[in-house]
């Protein structure tokens, strides 16, 4: 059946009903004074009647021309069976032609399109109120909601037959294909579901809000037989759309229908297919229509929205979906437990964030979710560089576990074909790989190259800086030999002089800042003859540096003059954090000797290398062999290549760039409204806010900027400190996080700098 492009006679009719015809309707047939303003609608004529001597309101609805009686029974002996208003009815002749004409009880209060932002309790509130008039017609029945209807979410099948109507290739072939999941989904059970008589239409623009809670639900015009799921579906389904986290959004709607309705498990089952078909069906019928009828804007009101979602869920699996819109259905979490049995079986210097840890339990893009259910935007982790639980990654990882997982003794194609991708993104001669399990375990792997090579076992390292957490990686790490319960440094270990052009001895504004802090590097590989320089590109723990131009260049030259080799770190932001490059060191012009790659290569999954030069390489295969029994495995390698295909695909390089440098440019300009930020730095998605008591003297704001981080956080947005004085807030994202999350982010810091956390 060809989908209904809507009423021509619409428009024509409500040229003819004006508002003061409206009122001389109300007079005549309800013996009602007062003046008429027109509302919104797709078929009626609809109209505010106001009491010309009380503030008594109604709202006064004349039917279209095709309406039957029979639909206005259902719909009059719906509302009184569900106990809503005292629907009065009478019918008039205008230009010939029988017209219903309806007086219902005004309900006041605001359209919930209008209503910005929508807090968890008023979502919860439309989930309420839905189940409430879902359970009073349990048991109502009536002829005429036994009607088909192009809305029904059970009829997907006709459905997929006008998907042409939408032009553009790439949403069609998407819509096509969520609908035949939807069947897959709901057909095997849709015996088991639970059918009544159901509202059909809880849009936005028909669900009235006063004091932050539904006041009442309008527009009984598309009631029908049907599974009684489907009204959540479609309530939730247009919450979703504008939201940022839209199942998070429908699963307040959820939570507040399923505690005055319980949802079967069947239900359950289909809950989410239905809200992807009425979006489906959404975008469908609005293509048609726009088709027939292409200067109707009415047509168009839902089709953007609803495209938006269908995009952003596209390779949001059922499964996550699912957890997530009953995760407010549970009961909440107790956090408290979790730390105290943790306490009694963990390490306790394991440490957690936050002053209020939190309990996750699901990642998805830039987003994290919470044991009970609540959305934090991730601008923190930059181990799940490509986004938390991306369907690339998982799927190649998951493929790969069910068919081999083995150690490097045998041969297999992957870790060639990683190998062969990893060195083509490096300047030559880099070109020999080792694969570990962590940053931790390549920095380790590292300092053995470097003594093999040259014979020397003397390290140099920055101030502050953090290399991993084995007994000769804290041994190079000041920030752990220097901090609480750490020795001091070891005999061969000898630190110089963080590049720190904003609180360091050299500033920015000294074009020669990074050949002087450079030359702390040459005095000690003059004095110490140590074997190796073991640097991080972009100092994090030390608190989000990025070191003056020049600075490598010369310690590298002093070094390799004396024998020795460079090592860069790249753990915190190689593949493409930095926007302009794929690697930190390339913003310097070097070429190291070694690099140490770790946290982002497998997206969460642990994965690490090592790489170097043949001449190096050649002087470590002195007769021992090297062995890590999980480095380099089957499904290592196809997470670590899902990785880099993500990343190309989708331009992930090129949106830390774009979003790094408006995120900046952002951060940038709040500093000159709030006196705190002393300054903003950063590369790309790796950003550094610096906060100071006092801007003259850099008085560092450590206790603020805990408090600002756990405000954060209270406020849905994850980042955490670093530095010396643990005053910089780190902002190190996902590389899929969007320009939205960007101003969220600037939004929030502004609102808890303004609130005054301290």
């Amino acid at each position: 059946m060809p989908i209904d492009t809507g009423h021509a006679l619409a428009a024509t009719a409500r040229d003819t009903i004006s508002e003061t015809n409206a009122a001389e309707l109300a007079t005549s047939l309800f013996g009602i004074r007062g003046h008429a303003e027109r509302l919104d609608g797709e078929y009626d004529d609809n109209f505010h009647l106001i009491a010309t001597n009380s503030n008594d309101a109604w709202a006064l609805k004349i039917a279209s021309r095709d309406e039957t009686e029979e639909s206005i029974a259902l719909q009059h002996n719906a509302m009184r069976h569900a106990g809503i208003g005292n629907p009065r009815l009478a019918t008039t002749e205008i230009e010939g032609v029988r017209r219903f004409v309806r007086l219902l009880e005004w309900v006041p209060g605001t359209l919930l399109t209008r209503v910005a932002p929508q807090s968890s309790a008023l979502l919860s509130s439309l989930g309420a109120e839905l189940a409430k008039l879902d359970r009073a017609l349990l048991d109502f029945d009536h002829p005429a909601a036994h009607r088909h209807l192009q809305w029904d979410l059970l009829q997907t099948a006709e459905l997929r037959e006008e998907t042409h109507h939408v032009s553009d290739a790439h949403r069609r072939a998407l819509v096509s294909r969520l609908l035949e999941r939807v069947d897959r989904e709901v057909l095997p059970v849709a015996s088991q579901l639970r059918r009544s008589v159901i509202h059909g239409d809880a849009n936005d623009f028909n669900v009235v809000v006063r004091d932050d809670r539904v006041a009442g639900l309008i527009d009984f015009g598309d009631m029908v037989h049907s599974a009684t799921v489907t009204d959540l579906a479609i309530a939730a389904a247009y919450v979703m759309t504008g939201k940022n986290d839209p199942l998070g959004a429908a699963a307040h709607v959820v939570a507040g229908y399923n505690g005055e309705l319980p949802l079967t498990d069947a239900e359950r089952r289909v809950l989410y297919p239905l809200m992807l078909a009425r979006l489906c069906m959404s975008v469908v019928i609005s293509a048609a229509r726009r088709a027939s009828a292409p200067d109707v804007a009415y047509y168009r009101v839902h089709e953007a929205p609803a495209w938006a979602v269908l995009e952003q869920l596209d390779d949001v699996s059922f499964d996550i979906a699912q957890d997530v819109l009953f995760s407010r259905c549970r009961a909440p979490s107790d956090s408290g437990k979790l730390r105290r049995e943790r306490a009694g079986n963990l390490g306790a210097n394991l440490s957690l964030s936050y002053a209020e840890p939190l309990h996750i339990v699901r990642g998805w893009k830039q987003y994290l979710y919470d044991a009970d259910g609540r959305e934090y935007l991730d601008a923190y982790n930059n181990v799940a560089h490509v986004g938390h639980s991306h369907p690339r990654v998982v799927e190649a990882a998951r493929r790969q576990m069910a068919i081999l997982n083995t150690n490097t003794r045998y041969l297999h194609d992957s870790i060639v074909e990683y190998a062969h991708r990893l060195t083509a993104k490096l300047p030559p001669p880099l070109s020999v790989c080792w694969f570990v399990n962590s940053g931790s375990e390549a920095n380790e792997l590292a300092l053995r190259l470097a003594r093999a090579h040259t014979g020397r076992s003397g390290v140099i390292v920055n101030a502050d800086a953090y290399h991993g957490n084995t007994q000769r990686l804290v041994e190079v790490s000041p920030y752990k030999f220097n901090g609480p319960g750490g020795a001091g440094p070891v005999r061969d270990v000898h630190v110089v002089a963080m590049p720190d052009d904003y609180r360091g001895k050299f500033r920015r504004d000294d074009t020669h800042a990074g050949e002087k802090y450079a030359e702390d590097v040459r005095d000690v590989i003059d004095a110490t003859r140590d074997g190796a320089f073991l640097v991080e590109s972009l100092p994090s723990v030390g608190g989000q540096i990025i070191p003056p131009r020049g600075y490598f260049a010369h310690a590298f030259d002093a070094v390799r003059a004396a024998g020795g080799v460079c090592i860069v770190d790249e753990v915190q932001v190689g593949f493409g954090r930095t926007g302009d490059h794929f690697w930190g060191f390339e913003m310097q012009d070097v070429v190291p000797d070694i690099v140490v790659m770790g946290k982002p290569m497998g997206n969460g999954h642990p994965v690490g290398a090592v790489v170097t030069t043949a001449e190096i390489a050649k002087s470590f295969a002195n007769g021992m062999e090297y062995f890590s029994t999980f480095g380099g495995n089957p499904v290592s390698m196809a997470a670590a290549l899902a990785v880099l295909d993500v990343i190309e695909e989708e331009a992930l390089q090129e949106n830390a760039r774009r979003i790094g440098d408006g995120l900046k440019g952002m951060l940038a300009a709040l500093a000159s409204k709030h006196e705190i930020i002393g300054d903003v730095r950063g590369a790309g998605l790796f950003i550094g806010v610096e906060l100071v008591r006092d801007r003259v003297t850099l008085e560092p704001a450590g206790q603020e900027a805990a408090l600002v981080v756990n405000a954060l956080k209270d406020r849905g947005i994850l980042t955490g400190t670093e530095g010396p004085h643990h005053n910089v807030i780190k902002i190190r994202p996902p590389m899929c996080v969007s320009m939205a999350d960007a101003d969220r982010i600037v939004d929030t810091l502004d609102a808890v700098l303004t609130s005054g956390v301290f």
